[in-house]
């Protein structure tokens, strides 16, 4: 162990960095000395030192990865102009907190002076087709509104027009910055072009910046990568009056998008929402208004609302786990003081001048911060980098969390905290402490001193206090989490392949040559080796929201004010098998319910329980929309209840028909479909094999979104896993760094007593009787530290309530 150089007399030149004249240690130079000191010193200490910088690097590392983290998600305006005066608009009644808006309902908010202006879009899938390659891409229909009401320009060319966006309008396209990139190299000359989009030409009009996003992107999977008009029948239909104002009773398709007016808030534009639809309930033009409602939601609420109180709960951990480690370092010097307490007391006797051995202190802790910041910086580019590989891809906007100046200089920001946190302690410690005292403490072998333990102590004790708040939190994660594995979704995810496919009207003109195709493409995977069965459904469970539609349920009269309204599904044969779906009462739709059998329907447990409860449901008649006209359903089997739209969400009446008798009645024919793969091995060694038969049928169709029934269901509860990832890793990096916190009280109560046990011993004191006696005052701040841990986790996981399920 370094040793500081002994002072000749008061005031005395030197050489050593130990001078006590007050001005030159003012000076560069004196800092340069201080600084040389205290690296030697702790070139002699590498344990201790390293020790300390990696406490210090974890502390500080995971601190500055995770700022990047709030600073990408919640500190970051959007990329639009003036974000905080955009709008994300919304229709909701009853069963659909938030849900799509109908033309109608546009156009009445529209004219609200609230708004600047409110805009439309939807999204799907389309396929691009340039020279002989095909690629299925997410795409949006935006009304000429849209990109204006956002305040974003696109980066080349221009965005469509009001003469684009109407029925039978000019067909063009605007391409995503990245898609221009990969599929056209970045050539500007692409603008007037022609290219195929589900078997039709579109000229290309412009193409947007990098990086732009419509809101909703932000929350998905995947983002938008073309846009084209809107261009919907609706705008053809007039405006009010008119019956498809009716909650339950239109088409509710459209998201809606909107510009706050200056001088207009988030809450002056509820109002008006408010009695604008309370006003049209007096016109006779909308009911129900019990149950119906429209409301905005700020794009930045809309955009990181989900994600922000995982956030938070992350960043209280981080904090926690920061000041363990400060707490660690402090206790850490704090034992390497009592080790030099001798040596400074007859520093100071010699004529050391007080103040300049605090200052070589607080030197030595503000190199150990510096160095550990740098370390800690190299934690943080690891550290980003693994949540960007582990993080939900659903989770907005940390792919974009990226280390920068400003990030660099909260590291070295902390470390300066740091070195003033941890310096202090050791300061005092050697600067207060009565010489003559220490000296005769010296004497005795150091037999006493344990009064001095108090702070080590006390640190220990809120380092395991805090390291029980993170453990209790990341348990109470950890349950959830199992929990929510635990609940039963209605279907059976193992060994299931799914991708999506799309039947161009181009190319499939009619509904027949759909069906044909399905039933083409089940037969031959059903072929496959290991392959159980196969089917296909219009959208996944826990993947998309799943609209309803208004029914009439024969023997069934509804509650004033409300419908029957039922979840719909369109598959082909073979998908309940495909899904493991169990049939309860009656059958599953197979090759009997094909373009020329009478139209049958399948209906789950919740639909049985509501709209045939007391009666006997398969056999009962169902007509689908308000037409009483219109040819009726019969039910013909009852499944299990599937949670489609989330894990924890109430499970809705849901009907189930298959793909060809939808498009005989209401007439709607589904181009786009999942197919879905039952394996009875790994369901990723199908892949392959399923795409060259799609291939062989028809090259021209492009599949996307291949994952399993796994990886799906991983998905739907991504954030409270990601929640649980983070809290458990800092659990443990908080227990680790307690641990250490302990081992120091006890090394250090050894320490201060050898000479006293070396008595006990020579007495017949045994040794296990001396380790028990050593373990004792661990074993006190740990459990000190628990109790204090327990209280103060009773009270703190309570704000981790919304993250929880079941627990």
């Amino acid at each position: 162990m370094a040793s500081l150089p002994a002072s000749p007399h008061p005031g005395a030149h030197r050489t050593d960095g130990l001078s006590t004249d007050t001005a030159p240690s003012r000076s560069l130079g004196a800092i340069r000395r201080d600084l040389f000191f205290a690296w030697k010193t702790l070139s002699r200490r590498r344990g201790f030192a390293a020790l300390v910088v990696l406490t210090l690097a974890l502390g500080i590392g995971v601190t500055t990865a995770l700022f990047a983290i709030e600073k990408s998600v919640l500190l970051t305006p959007l990329p639009y102009s003036r974000p905080e005066g955009v709008a994300m608009v919304w229709s909701a009644w009853k069963g659909f907190d938030q849900t799509w808006l109908s033309y109608d309902e546009y156009e009445a908010w529209q004219a609200l002076p609230v708004f600047s202006g409110v805009a439309l879009y939807s999204d799907g899938s389309i396929t691009l087709t340039d020279g002989d390659e095909s690629e299925r891409l997410r795409f949006a229909q935006v009304d000429a509104q849209v990109f204006p009401v956002l305040g974003v320009a696109p980066f080349i060319g221009r965005g469509p027009t009001a003469e684009e966006d109407r029925p039978n309008g000019p067909r063009v396209i605007v391409l995503g910055y990245e898609l221009w990139q990969r599929r056209f190299g970045g050539d500007p000359s692409v603008l007037g072009r022609t290219i195929q989009v589900n078997g039709e030409g579109a000229t290309v009009i412009g193409v947007m910046p990098s990086g732009f996003r419509l809101p909703l992107d932000y929350g998905s999977n995947g983002r938008t990568e073309a846009w084209m008009p809107l261009a919907t029948d609706a705008a053809s239909e007039g405006a009010l009056p008119g019956p498809e104002i009716m909650p339950g009773g239109s088409s509710h398709n459209f998201y809606g998008v909107a510009r706050l007016a200056p001088g207009a808030t988030i809450e002056s534009a509820n109002r008006a929402l408010a009695s604008t639809a309370a006003a049209l309930k007096g016109q006779g033009l909308l009911t129900n208004t019990a149950q119906f409602r429209a409301y905005v939601v700020s794009v930045d609420d809309q955009v990181t609302g989900r994600i922000r109180p995982v956030l938070f709960v992350v960043l209280a951990a981080v904090g926690f786990v920061l000041l363990i480690a400060i707490a660690n370092v402090a206790g850490l010097l704090l034992v390497r003081g009592e080790s030099r307490r001798r040596e400074l007391a007859i520093r100071v006797a010699l004529g050391a001048d007080r103040r300049r051995l605090a200052r070589l202190l607080l030197t030595e802790s503000a190199l150990l911060s510096v160095l550990g910041a740098l370390a800690g910086v190299g934690v943080a580019v690891l550290g980003l980098w693994a949540v960007r590989r582990t993080a939900p891809a659903g989770l907005p906007r940390i792919a974009d969390a990226q280390l920068d100046p400003s990030l660099l200089l909260v590291a070295f920001g902390i470390a300066v905290v740091v070195a003033a946190l941890i310096g202090v302690l050791p300061v005092l410690q050697a600067t207060r402490a009565d010489t003559a005292s220490q000296l005769k403490e010296g004497g005795r072998g150091q037999s006493s001193g344990a009064e001095r333990l108090r702070w080590r102590q006390g640190l220990v004790s809120a380092e395991v206090a805090l390291a029980v708040v993170l453990v209790v939190g990341a348990g109470l994660m950890i349950r959830s989490v199992s929990n929510l594995f635990a609940v039963n979704p209605g279907f059976d995810s193992r060994g299931v392949l799914t991708m999506r496919l799309s039947t161009p009207s181009l190319w499939y003109q009619d509904s027949s040559r759909v069906v044909q195709f399905w039933d083409e493409l089940q037969r031959e995977v059903g072929a496959l080796p290991r392959v159980q069965s196969a089917g296909a459904v219009r959208l996944l469970p826990l993947v998309s929201e799943m609209g309803d539609w208004g029914l009439r349920v024969e023997g069934y009269t509804p509650p004033p004010n409300e419908g029957t309204p039922g979840d719909w599904q369109v598959v082909t044969p073979g998908y309940f098998e495909a899904m493991g779906l169990r049939v309860q009462t009656g059958r599953a739709l197979d090759q009997r319910d094909g373009m020329d059998g009478p139209l049958a329907m399948v209906i789950n447990q919740g639909f049985a329980d509501k709209y045939f409860a007391g009666r006997t449901a398969v056999g009962g008649q169902v007509r689908i929309g308000s037409d009483p006209m219109r040819l009726p359903y019969t039910v013909v089997g009852v499944v299990d209840d599937v949670r489609h739209n989330a894990l924890t969400r109430e499970v809705k009446p849901q009907f189930y028909a298959t793909i060809a008798h939808f498009a005989r009645s209401p007439g709607n024919t589904m181009r786009t479909m999942h197919l879905v793969v039952r394996s009875s091995g790994d369901p990723a060694l199908l892949v392959n094999p399923v795409r060259a038969i799609i291939g062989k049928i028809d090259p021209r169709i492009p599949i996307s979104d291949v994952r399993s029934m796994e990886e799906v269901l991983g998905a739907s509860i991504a954030e409270p896993r990601f929640a649980m990832q983070l809290l458990g890793l800092f659990g443990a990096l908080a227990l680790v760094l307690s641990a250490i916190g302990i081992f120091g009280v006890v090394s250090q109560v050894v320490a201060l007593r050898r000479h006293e046990f070396g008595i006990r011993a020579a007495l017949g004191a045994t040794p296990r009787s001396l380790v028990a006696l050593s373990l004792r005052t661990g074993l006190r701040q740990a459990a000190l530290g628990i109790a204090f841990g327990v209280a103060a986790a009773l009270g703190l996981t309570r704000l981790m309530t919304q993250l929880l399920h079941g627990v």
